[in-house]
């Protein structure tokens, strides 16, 4: 089995802005970087006539789906953290004390009316649950958090370990893949 992971595009957002759940919109390059990612997995050879492919209901996901395929659900659980009062705040406008509270512990800390790393990674282990079931291929779009919390989920990796090692390779528009053989995980790509 199969499990791609595809991010949204570029955003039409300032720099050092904490988003999370906020429904961005996608860059004025939306459409030249479409053209990317339909290259990359044409090159990858991913048939999207018979593969499942899943979406975050945000606008920037959403986009990018029904650029590539007609046929596709629509699924919650693989939103991006939900980051509450931190939502489309500039970095510097968090109190560095909260930060701080919030790095030193990264599963546990929840953001004021948003939620925790565990609470995050609890939904996300119950879409994988789900996708593993069905045992087949699958495209899931969506958000750079979702993917390391997925990755974290099905490799056993510490998140907060994981997090450490991927966030920057994770890119805009960038496509990863976990291979699932009886009880081997293989990580094949990673942000390409």
């Amino acid at each position: 089995m199969k499990i791609y992971f595809l991010r949204h595009t570029s955003l039409d957002i300032g720099k050092d802005t904490f988003y999370g759940q906020a429904d961005i919109d996608v860059s004025k390059s939306f459409y030249n970087e479409v053209k990317k990612i339909k290259k990359k997995l044409a090159n990858e050879k991913i048939d999207l006539e018979k593969i499942l492919i899943f979406s975050s209901p945000l606008k920037r996901c959403l986009k990018l789906t029904k650029e590539i395929s007609n046929t596709f659900e629509i699924d919650d659980r693989v939103k991006e953290m939900n980051l509450g009062d931190w939502e489309m705040k500039k970095m510097n406008e968090i109190p560095i004390e909260k930060k701080k509270e919030w790095e030193n512990n990264l599963m546990k800390y929840k953001i004021p009316n948003g939620e925790s790393n565990a609470e995050f990674l609890s939904r996300l282990k119950n879409f994988i649950n789900f996708i593993i079931k069905n045992n087949s291929d699958v495209l899931v779009v969506c958000h750079a958090g979702s993917i390391n919390g997925m990755i974290s989920i099905l490799t056993n990796e510490p998140f907060d370990k994981l997090v450490k090692n991927y966030w920057e390779k994770i890119n805009y528009g960038s496509l990863s893949l976990i291979e699932l053989k009886g009880n081997l995980v293989i990580k094949k790509i990673i942000g390409k």
